[in-house]
C-alpha cells in the first residue's frame, strides 16, 4: 500500500466517511506574481508537478475537496481565481492554532509556515499538508462534544473553516444557545459576567481563537503572531473575558484578578507597603490591574518596582500579555530580573548591550515564544527592527517607562530619545489595528511639579492618554543626612576613608566623574579597604561582575558614577557618601536613597563638599550638552550628505566627522543621537535603521540536505563554520514562507538572523558572502555606486586614486622594522618635503585608519596628534598586498563608469561584489603575463578603500557600517535650525544650572542648619517651582542661578568690567560683533574675557572656539591670560597666529620662513573641501588686532565662514593703528566685517591708560587720518592731568637733547624712548649708556629669524636626538636644557632662549615636539627680549605697539611727506603714554594741538654722539666667507669679543679672519668714518644659521653666520 493510501484511509476514518480530495501547492513569484510551479496529490495516490493549470483543472476533476496549507486567501487566488467555487477549500492554516493551541505545537508548523527543508519543491508542501489535516482532523475526534458544537457555532459561514467543518460534518451551529454554552463550558476560566452575546456578535472567529487559547495549561502559550494580525480584536476579546473585574463579583474575577491573592502567590507577602500609613503602592497596583494609565511618584526603595510587576504577571496569566518596561540603565534591568528569578519568576527578560550573541538569542525566543511577561529594554532598543517585530507578534499589554522624569527639560535627566516612545506606541497601535490605546505607567521616584504636568501633557498630546497621578508625600524617616566641609581633595579623601572605618557596612561612594571611580577604588583598596568601581563605560562583563561582587558581598564599597544603583535593590547598604555632590536635589535624593533599603537599618548619607566642587559640575555640563550650534553642525552635515538625494545611509561617527567634530570629543555617538533626535523632534528629519537584507528567493538549493552537503564540501568554509553557514541557510528557507501568508518580499535582515541565530552580525555576512560564491545562494546586486557625487568625475577619481596611492606608498615604506612614534603633523611635513606636495594631515590619518582596520599596521594613538605604527607584516609582502588593492581599485573606478548609462548628475550604478569580482578576473586572465587573481576579499578590501579615500560613495550590502542609519531629510536645504527649536532643550540645560546651585545652596544649609536643610528639600519637591525660587532665591540670587557658573566666580572674572565692556561680553546673538577699540581702552581684557564668557556661560566647548593673532607673542599672552582667569581649562583653547593656523591646515609645521604664502593656501583649501572637517567647523572665531588683516587673512576668515553657517565672529582691532600697510594689512577689512548681515559694531572709547592731556591730543591728532572707522572721540577714565609737550628743533641731530632731558628729568614709573628706526634706537642706547643709564633695546633680528640663533639650533638638536615620541619626555627636556646652557652660559643670548623655554612651559599641559618647534618657528627675538628692570626701554614704534610707559619720548626726524601710514604710526606713538609725552621733532606734522600743549623750538645745532653702535645683519657681511669656517664660529657665544681691521673681524689674537664686511657693510662704515667715526671695538651679537638660497653648489648645508657689533667713536 503507498503511502498516499495510507494517509486517505487515515483521513476517510478520521473524517467518518468516505471523500475524495486532493492537496494542492503553487510557487508564486514574490515580485512577479506569477505562478512558477504547481504541485498536486490526490485522494487516489496520483500526483501532479507541472506549472500548468488547465492541466491542473482536468487532474482535480471529480475531487471534492482542494486542501492546502494558506490555501483560501493564497494558492487559490492565484490558480483558481473567481472558479474556486468548484471545490470545497480546506485550510489547515487557519486550523492549525485551534486543534493545536498550547505549546509544544504542531511539529509541522512554525508560525504560518510548514516546516520543510526543501526549497520550491511543492509536492513536499503537499504532503506536509495533508500530514498536518490529518493530525488536525484526529484532533477535532478528540473534542468535547460542547467543544466541537461551540466551534461550528462561530466558525461556519467563513470560508477558512466551512470546507473543514464540512469533511468533518460538525454539528449544527446552536447560536441562541451558544452564549450559555460557553459560560457553562468554560466556567471559572473567564469572567461570569462577560457579555458574551455581544461577543458572538461582533467578533466570534477571534472570540474562538481566545477560547482555544484559554482552554491550555500552560501560560506561556500564545496565539501566533499571523493571526492577531488577521484578527487583532483576540486580544480585546481576551480582555474581556479574563481582565475585565465585574462590579458584582464571580469566582474568576475574585480569584484571578484580586491583587492581595496575586501578591501572596507570586511574592509571598501578605500586604502591600505602606507610606506613612498611605497605600499608594496597592493602589497603583490596582489601578494598572484596572487598565488605567498612571504616574507614580514613588521614593526610591519605595517599591515602584513591585508595583508594576506584579499587573504585569497578572496579566502574563490571564490574557498572555506581555508588559515591556522602558529603562535608561542596563544595571536595572538586569538586577530586576535576577531579582525576579530568586523568588523563583521567570516571566522576565531584558534585551540589551550587556548580552552577548547566544544570551541575545535566548532572549529574543523566550520573547517571541510567550516565555516573557515582562520585557525590560533601552528606549533607544525601540528603533531595533527585531525588538519591532517580537513585540508585534506578542500582546503587549501595557508600556512602562521608568525615570519618566526624563520627558520633561524641566527634569534633571532629559532625554531626547524619550520623546520617541509615544511616537512608537503609536505606530505599534496602528500596525496591530487596536482600536483602544495601550495604557501606560510612568514611575519617577523625585519629581517637581511642573515635571509631573510635562510628563501627563506629553502623554496627552501624543496618545491621548489621562495619567491618573499617585504620589506620595511621606519621607524616608530611617535615613540622616550629613554635609561635611573639605578644604582639599587630600582632606575629602581622608575624611572619606575615616567614615568608611567607623562605619564599616556596604557602602556607595558617589563620583561625578569616569576616571575617578578607578583612582579612588584603587587608592581605597591600597589603603586596606577592598573596593571595585562601577561606571557606564566599563565593559560590560566588568559592569557585571562588579555589580554581582557588591550585590553577593563578595566586596563592601562601590565606588560608582550615578549610572549604579537605579533599581539596584540591596537591603543593607548603611553609608551612602557623595565624594562629589551630584548635580540636582533629585539625584541626590535617589542617590541617598540607596541606603536603608532595610526600613529597620539606621543608614548614613553623607556629602563631602569643597568650595570648587560646584564648578567641577558646571564644566562638566558644558562638556557633555549639546548646543544649539551643534546641532546646527550636525544638520549642515545631514544637507551635505543629502545634498543629491533625500535619503542617507551613515553612521553616527561619520555624521560626527562631517559636522566636524574633533573624534577625541567624549561619548561623540551619543551626542550625534541627541541631535539627531533634536532634528526628528523638529521635523527637519525622520530617522530609521539602515541593515543589509539577505534575500531568501535567491536560495538555489533544493533542500536542506544538498544545502549541508555543498558547505560541507566548500573550501571557503572552515569545519567550525559548517554549522553556522548551515543554521542560516535554514533560517533562510524558513523565511521563503513568510511571502505565503503575508504577500510580501520573503527576506531577512542581517541584524535579525544574528539575533534569532545567536551569532555576530559579522559571522552572518561572512557566511552569506561565502554562500553566494559557493552558489548556495544567487547573487544579489544590492550595492550602489554613487560615482559622481558633488561632481567628481572619473578623471577625479583616478586622480584621488593615485595621490592616496603614492601617499600610503611613503608611508609603508617609512615604517622601521620595529616601529614608527610621530606626530600625524610631522609625517605630514615629511611627506611634502619629499615631494609629495598634496598630502594632508587628514589624508594620512584617513590611510593610518584604513590601513589598521585591514591589518596592514598596527596603531597606537597614545597622544592625541601622536601615533606610534608597526608593520603586521613583512615590508615586500605588504607593499604586494597594497600594489594588488590599488590594481584593483584602478579597474573597478572605470569598470563601475562603464556601468553609468550618462554623466552629468549623480547617478547609482547597482552592481554586486561577485559581479565585480568576475569581471577582473576575467580582465586579468586576457593579460599576456595572466594578471593576479583576486577573492571576495580583496574586492571588499577595495571597495571599502575607494570609499574611504573619497573616490566614490557606496551604499547598501554589507559594506555599511552596522550601526548606520537611515536618515531621510524632510526640510528643504535652505532652512536653519533656529532658536525656537531647540527651546525644549534649552530649557532643559537651563533648568540643569538652576539645579546645581540649588544642590550648592542645600549642602550650604546643611552645613549651618540641619532642619532648614530638611525643609528646603521639601519645599523643593512640593511648592510650585517659581514660589521655591521667589522664597529661596531673592533678588540678585534669582539671576545667579541663570549662570552656568558660581556667584563668587562670575564676581572674580566680570566684577571689575566696566558697562561697555560687559555689554560686548554679553552679546551672545550678534552673527559678527566688530569693536573698534581705541588705545588703552582694555581691548586684550575685554578678548580675554570674552572666552571666558564664551567658555564659561555660552555653551561654546573648547572644540568649537579659534581664536587668530598675528603674532606668536600675543597668542602665548592670551593664554596666559586665560589660563590666570580659568584655569588649566585654557590649555584647550586653540590660540594660534593665522599663520600657525594655516601650517596646521596644510599638516605642516609652522615656519614663518615659508610662510609666503600658507594663509591663502589654506583658504584655498578650504574652499575646495581638501581640510579635514574637524579643523575648520568652529562656532566662534576670535580675531585680535583684526586691523592688521590682509586680503590672504581676509580671504581666510571668509572661507570659514562660508564653512560654518552659523560662525559667530568677534574681531577686535583699532583702525588707527593699522601700521603694517607695507605686509599688506588693510583696516578696510575690518569694515568689510562690520557690514555683513548680523554684524553688530561697537565703539570702545574709554581709555584707562592716558591721562586727559595725553588723550585730547591724541584725539586731535587722529583727525589728520582720513578713512576712519571710528568716529567718536576717546575718553579718559584715568583722573591724572599728565601733560603732552612737543619741541621742534631746527637740526636733524635730537639725540642730545633728548638724552639730556631724559637725564635731567625727575622719573616716576617706567620710560619708553620711541624711534622711527633701528639705527636711531642704537645710537641712542649707547648714548644713554655713556650717561650711566640702564637702558635697555628691544632688539629686532632684520634678516633672520629667532629659530636661526644658534643656541636655539643646539636645543632643537638635542631634542632631535633624544626624542623619538610625539610628546617629549620630561628627562630628555631636562637633559637638553642642561647641555644647552652648559654650553652657551658665557653667551649673551642664552636669556633670550631662556626665555623662550620658560613661556613654552607656562603654557602647554604636554610638549609635543612639533609644538616646540612651531612656539619657536614663529617666534621672534623681539618676544624675548628682557626689559625688566630698566630705567629706559628704547624700541622702535613698530615694536611698541602694544606696550605702554608711564613717560613716553618720542623721536621724529623730519625730511619726509606725511602719509596715513606714516601718521597712523605716531599715533600709535603718541598713545603708548600713560602720563607724559614728549615729542622730539623736525617736522610740523605735530603743530596746531589743543592749548593745554606746550610747544617750544629749539634752534641750537646739536652735534652727533660721541659714540654709536653698528648692529650689521646679514647683509653687512660675506655669507660665502663663513662657509670654511664653521667650527672657529661655532667656537664663539654671543657677547664674546672681537678685533676689526681693516673689513676684516677676528678673534682675539687671532692671526686668520673669521668675517669680511661686504660692499654694503664697508660703505656704511665707510660714511661713519667720514664723519670722524672710528670703530674702537667690536664683539659678537649672533651667530646664526643661515642657508643662502642662490647658493646652488651647496644648498643643502646650512652655514654658520657670525653677526657683529661695532662701537664707534671720534677718538
Amino acid at each position: 500500500m503507498s503511502v498516499w493510501d495510507g494517509f486517505r484511509k487515515k483521513a476517510d476514518s478520521a473524517a467518518g466517511h468516505s471523500f475524495k480530495y486532493a492537496f494542492v501547492d503553487a510557487e508564486v513569484g514574490v515580485k512577479d506574481h506569477k505562478v512558477h510551479d504547481i504541485g498536486a496529490l490526490r485522494f487516489d495516490g496520483a500526483y501532479f508537478h507541472k506549472p500548468s493549470k488547465q492541466e491542473l483543472y482536468a487532474f482535480l476533476g471529480g475531487v471534492d475537496y482542494v486542501c492546502g496549507h494558506n490555501i483560501v486567501h493564497h494558492d487559490a487566488k492565484y490558480l483558481f481565481g473567481d472558479a474556486s467555487g468548484k471545490w470545497q477549500l480546506v485550510d489547515t492554516l487557519y486550523l492549525s492554532p485551534l486543534m493545536f493551541p498550547e505549546r509544544p505545537y504542531h511539529r509541522l508548523v512554525k508560525d504560518d509556515k510548514l516546516v520543510s527543508e526543501q526549497v520550491n519543491n511543492p509536492l513536499n508542501d503537499c504532503e506536509k499538508a495533508q500530514s498536518l489535516l490529518w493530525d488536525e482532523i484526529g484532533r477535532w475526534k478528540a473534542l468535547p462534544e460542547e467543544t466541537k458544537r461551540i466551534y461550528s457555532s462561530l466558525l461556519g459561514g467563513h470560508e477558512e473553516f466551512d470546507g473543514f467543518l464540512k469533511m468533518v460534518d460538525a454539528p449544527a451551529p446552536h447560536k441562541r444557545s451558544l452564549p450559555e454554552l460557553i459560560g457553562a463550558r468554560y466556567g471559572g476560566k473567564i469572567c461570569s459576567h462577560s457579555d458574551i452575546e455581544s461577543i458572538i456578535d461582533k467578533w466570534p472567529v477571534a472570540l474562538a481563537y481566545a477560547l482555544a487559547l484559554i482552554e491550555t495549561s500552560d501560560y506561556r502559550s500564545n496565539t501566533p503572531a499571523w493571526v492577531i494580525r488577521n484578527y487583532p480584536e483576540i486580544e480585546y476579546v481576551m480582555k474581556l473575558l479574563r481582565h475585565t473585574r465585574c462590579a458584582a463579583g464571580c469566582s474568576y474575577c475574585d480569584s484571578q484578578l484580586d491583587v492581595h491573592r496575586k501578591l501572596k502567590q507570586f511574592f509571598g507577602y501578605d500586604g502591600f507597603r505602606l507610606f506613612e500609613g498611605e497605600n499608594l503602592q496597592e493602589r497603583a497596583a490596582q489601578a494598572a490591574v484596572d487598565g488605567k494609565s498612571l504616574l507614580a511618584i514613588f521614593p526610591t526603595g519605595g517599591g515602584k518596582s513591585l508595583t508594576f510587576q506584579l499587573p504585569a504577571l497578572m496579566q502574563g496569566r490571564s490574557v498572555r500579555g506581555l508588559t515591556v518596561v522602558i529603562s535608561p540603565l542596563q544595571s536595572l534591568m538586569k538586577d530586576q530580573v535576577d531579582n525576579l528569578a530568586a523568588k523563583g519568576i521567570t516571566d522576565a527578560v531584558t534585551i540589551n548591550g550587556l548580552l552577548d550573541p547566544i544570551a541575545r538569542s535566548l532572549a529574543i525566543e523566550r520573547v517571541s515564544g510567550g516565555d516573557a511577561s515582562l520585557l525590560y529594554i533601552a528606549p533607544e532598543m525601540l528603533r531595533s527592527r527585531t525588538v519591532e517585530r517580537i513585540l508585534l507578534s506578542r500582546n503587549v499589554v501595557r508600556f512602562v517607562i521608568d525615570e519618566a522624569h526624563c520627558f520633561s527639560s524641566w527634569g534633571q535627566d532629559f532625554r531626547v530619545d524619550y520623546l520617541y516612545i509615544g511616537k512608537f506606541i503609536s505606530e505599534y497601535q496602528r500596525k496591530k489595528g487596536l482600536s483602544l490605546p495601550i495604557p501606560v505607567s510612568c514611575f519617577t521616584a523625585t519629581a517637581k511639579q511642573k515635571v509631573i504636568q510635562d510628563i501627563s501633557d506629553y502623554f496627552q498630546k501624543t496618545l491621548g492618554l489621562h495619567l491618573e497621578l499617585f504620589a506620595s508625600a511621606a519621607a524616608r524617616t530611617n535615613l540622616r543626612y550629613s554635609v561635611v566641609h573639605v578644604d582639599s581633595d587630600e582632606d575629602k579623601y581622608l575624611k572619606l576613608r575615616q567614615l568608611i572605618s567607623e562605619f564599616d557596612c556596604p557602602s556607595i561612594v558617589y563620583v561625578a566623574r569616569t576616571k575617578r571611580t578607578e583612582e579612588l577604588s584603587q587608592r581605597l583598596t591600597r589603603d586596606g579597604f577592598k573596593a571595585l568601581p562601577f561606571n557606564g563605560k566599563m565593559a560590560p562583563d566588568d559592569k557585571t561582575s562588579n555589580q554581582d561582587a557588591f550585590m553577593n558581598d563578595e566586596v563592601r564599597i562601590i565606588v560608582a558614577t550615578s549610572a549604579f544603583g537605579m533599581g539596584v535593590d540591596k537591603k543593607d547598604v548603611g553609608l551612602v557618601v557623595h565624594y562629589d555632590i551630584s548635580e540636582s536635589l533629585e539625584n541626590y535624593v535617589q542617590e541617598a536613597g540607596r541606603a536603608g533599603r532595610d526600613p529597620a537599618l539606621e543608614a548614613r548619607c553623607y556629602v563631602l563638599y569643597g568650595d570648587s566642587d560646584l564648578d567641577k559640575h558646571f564644566i562638566l555640563l558644558n562638556q557633555t550638552k549639546v548646543s544649539i550650534s551643534e546641532i546646527q553642525q550636525v544638520w549642515k552635515a545631514v544637507k551635505d550628505l543629502t545634498r543629491f538625494r533625500p535619503r542617507a545611509q551613515c553612521s553616527a561617527l561619520e555624521i560626527a566627522r562631517r559636522a566636524g567634530w574633533d573624534d577625541s570629543v567624549s561619548e561623540i555617538e551619543t551626542r550625534v543621537r541627541t541631535a539627531l533626535s533634536a532634528l526628528e523632534q523638529g521635523g527637519y528629519i525622520e530617522r530609521g535603521n539602515n541593515i543589509p537584507h539577505v534575500y531568501a528567493t535567491g536560495i538555489t538549493v533544493s533542500n536542506m540536505d544538498e544545502a549541508r552537503r555543498r558547505i560541507e564540501n566548500s573550501l571557503l568554509f572552515e569545519k567550525k563554520e559548517v554549522e553556522k553557514a548551515v543554521r542560516i541557510i535554514k533560517s533562510l528557507i524558513s523565511q521563503k514562507y513568510i511571502s505565503r501568508a503575508q504577500d510580501e518580499e520573503a527576506e531577512s535582515r542581517v541584524d535579525y538572523l544574528a539575533d534569532i541565530l545567536g551569532l555576530t552580525k559579522a559571522e552572518v555576512v561572512s557566511a552569506v558572502e561565502r554562500m553566494r560564491q559557493e552558489g548556495i545562494l544567487a547573487d544579489s546586486r544590492d550595492l550602489s555606486a554613487y560615482l559622481l557625487d558633488q561632481g567628481s568625475s572619473q578623471k577625479k577619481s583616478n586622480s584621488g586614486l593615485e595621490r592616496f596611492a603614492s601617499l600610503e606608498r611613503y608611508i609603508l615604506e617609512h615604517i622601521p622594522d620595529e616601529s614608527l612614534s610621530i606626530s600625524y603633523k610631522q609625517l605630514n611635513d615629511n611627506a611634502v618635503r619629499e615631494g609629495l606636495s598634496s598630502a594632508t594631515e587628514k589624508d594620512i590619518r584617513t590611510l593610518l585608519y584604513f590601513l589598521t582596520v585591514k591589518g596592514y599596521t598596527r596603531r597606537d594613538d597614545y597622544t592625541l596628534n601622536g601615533v606610534r605604527i608597526a608593520r603586521q607584516a613583512g615590508l615586500e609582502s605588504i607593499v604586494a598586498r597594497f600594489e594588488k588593492r590599488v590594481e584593483i581599485c584602478r579597474f573597478a573606478i572605470g569598470w563601475l563608469y562603464a556601468q553609468a548609462e550618462t554623466e552629468g548628475e549623480p547617478k547609482a550604478v547597482h552592481f554586486s561584489i561577485l559581479e565585480l569580482l568576475e569581471a577582473f578576473n576575467a580582465h586579468e586572465a586576457s593579460l599576456l603575463d595572466g594578471g593576479v587573481r583576486a577573492n571576495i576579499a580583496d574586492i571588499e578590501e577595495a571597495l571599502l578603500y575607494l570609499s574611504r579615500i573619497g573616490a566614490l560613495k557606496l551604499e547598501g550590502g554589507f559594506l555599511v557600517l552596522y550601526n548606520a542609519m537611515d536618515i531621510r531629510r524632510i526640510k528643504d536645504n535652505k532652512y536653519r535650525y533656529k532658536a525656537d527649536d531647540y527651546a525644549m532643550l534649552s530649557e532643559f540645560y537651563r533648568q540643569k544650572i538652576q539645579q546645581i546651585h540649588i544642590v550648592g545652596e542645600y549642602a550650604n544649609l546643611m552645613v549651618k542648619d540641619y532642619d532648614a536643610a530638611l525643609r528646603y528639600v521639601r519645599d523643593y519637591f512640593t511648592m510650585d517651582y517659581k514660589g521655591f525660587i521667589s522664597k529661596y532665591f531673592k533678588g540678585e540670587r534669582s539671576r545667579e542661578i541663570q549662570r552656568n557658573i558660581t556667584p563668587e566666580k562670575y564676581r572674580k572674572i566680570f566684577g571689575q568690567l566696566s558697562p561697555r565692556q560687559m555689554e560686548i561680553i554679553s552679546d551672545k546673538d550678534s552673527r559678527c560683533i566688530v569693536v573698534a577699540a581705541g588705545p588703552g581702552s582694555g581691548k586684550t581684557r575685554v578678548l580675554v574675557h570674552k572666552l571666558a564668557s564664551l567658555l564659561l556661560l555660552e555653551d561654546v566647548k573648547h572644540e568649537q572656539l579659534l581664536m587668530l593673532t598675528f603674532s606668536r607673542a600675543a597668542a602665548t599672552e592670551f593664554k596666559q591670560r586665560l589660563m590666570g582667569l580659568i584655569g588649566n581649562a585654557a590649555h584647550f583653547v586653540e590660540i594660534k597666529t593665522f599663520h600657525s593656523y594655516c601650517f596646521d591646515l596644510l599638516g605642516r609645521i609652522g615656519n614663518l620662513e615659508d610662510a609666503s604664502d600658507v594663509v591663502a593656501k589654506a583658504a584655498d583649501m578650504i574652499r575646495r573641501g581638501e581640510v579635514e572637517p574637524n579643523r575648520i567647523s568652529k562656532t566662534v572665531l576670535v580675531i585680535d588686532e583684526a586691523q592688521d588683516m590682509s586680503a590672504d587673512e581676509y580671504s581666510l576668515v571668509q572661507a570659514l565662514m562660508a564653512q560654518n553657517e552659523e560662525m559667530r565672529v568677534i574681531a577686535v582691532g583699532d583702525d588707527d593703528q593699522n601700521i603694517f600697510e607695507f605686509r599688506g594689512s588693510d583696516s578696510r577689512y575690518l569694515y568689510r566685517l562690520s557690514r555683513l548681515e548680523g554684524s553688530r559694531f561697537v565703539e570702545m572709547t574709554e581709555n584707562y591708560r592716558s591721562c586727559a592731556a595725553v588723550v585730547e591730543y591724541a584725539n586731535f591728532f587722529s583727525h589728520k587720518i582720513r578713512r576712519r572707522l571710528k568716529k567718536t572721540p576717546i575718553v579718559s577714565m584715568n583722573k591724572e592731568a599728565g601733560m603732552v609737550s612737543v619741541t621742534r628743533f631746527s637740526t636733524p641731530c635730537m639725540y642730545e637733547p633728548i638724552a639730556g632731558d631724559l637725564t635731567s628729568r625727575p622719573h616716576k614709573g617706567s620710560v619708553g624712548l620711541l624711534t622711527q628706526t633701528n639705527e636711531e634706537a642704537t645710537i641712542l642706547l649707547a648714548l644713554l649708556r655713556r650717561k650711566g643709564v640702564n637702558a635697555k633695546l628691544i632688539q629686532s633680528a632684520d634678516g633672520f629669524r629667532f629659530s636661526a640663533l644658534a643656541e636655539v639650533r643646539y636645543f632643537l638638536k638635542q631634542l632631535d636626538i633624544m626624542v623619538t615620541t610625539p610628546v617629549i619626555p620630561d628627562e630628555a627636556w631636562h637633559t637638553a636644557k642642561e647641555k644647552t646652557f652648559s654650553k652657551y652660559k658665557r653667551s649673551a643670548s642664552l636669556p633670550l632662549l631662556q626665555r623662550c623655554i620658560a613661556q613654552f612651559e607656562k603654557t602647554v599641559r604636554s610638549k609635543y615636539h612639533t609644538d616646540f618647534k612651531e612656539f619657536v618657528y614663529e617666534s621672534s627675538v623681539e618676544d624675548f627680549c628682557d626689559v625688566e628692570g630698566a630705567d629706559v626701554t628704547i624700541s622702535t614704534v613698530h615694536k611698541s605697539k602694544g606696550r605702554e610707559y608711564d613717560e613716553v619720548y618720542m623721536l621724529v626726524a623730519g625730511g619726509f611727506t606725511l602719509n596715513d601710514e606714516q601718521l597712523r604710526r605716531h599715533y600709535v606713538g603718541v598713545t603708548r603714554a600713560k602720563k607724559n609725552l614728549y615729542i622730539y621733532t623736525g617736522c610740523d606734522a605735530f603743530d596746531g594741538g589743543p592749548s593745554s600743549v606746550r610747544y617750544s623750538f629749539d634752534s641750537a645745532d646739536y652735534p652727533m654722539p660721541e659714540e654709536v653702535v653698528l648692529q650689521l645683519t646679514h647683509k653687512d657681511v660675506v655669507l660665502s666667507w663663513f662657509k670654511s669656517r664653521k667650527m672657529a664660529i661655532l667656537s664663539l657665544c654671543s657677547g664674546d669679543a672681537l678685533e676689526y681691521r681693516d673689513g676684516h673681524l677676528f678673534i682675539p689674537d687671532g692671526q686668520r679672519a673669521i668675517a669680511r664686511l661686504s660692499a654694503r657693510g664697508q660703505t656704511a662704515l665707510a660714511e661713519w668714518e667720514s664723519k670722524g667715526y672710528h670703530v674702537y671695538a667690536a664683539s659678537v651679537r649672533f651667530i646664526v644659521a643661515w642657508r643662502p638660497k642662490d647658493d646652488k653648489e651647496d644648498d643643502k648645508q646650512e652655514v654658520a653666520v657670525l653677526l657683529p657689533e661695532l662701537r664707534l667713536n671720534k677718538g
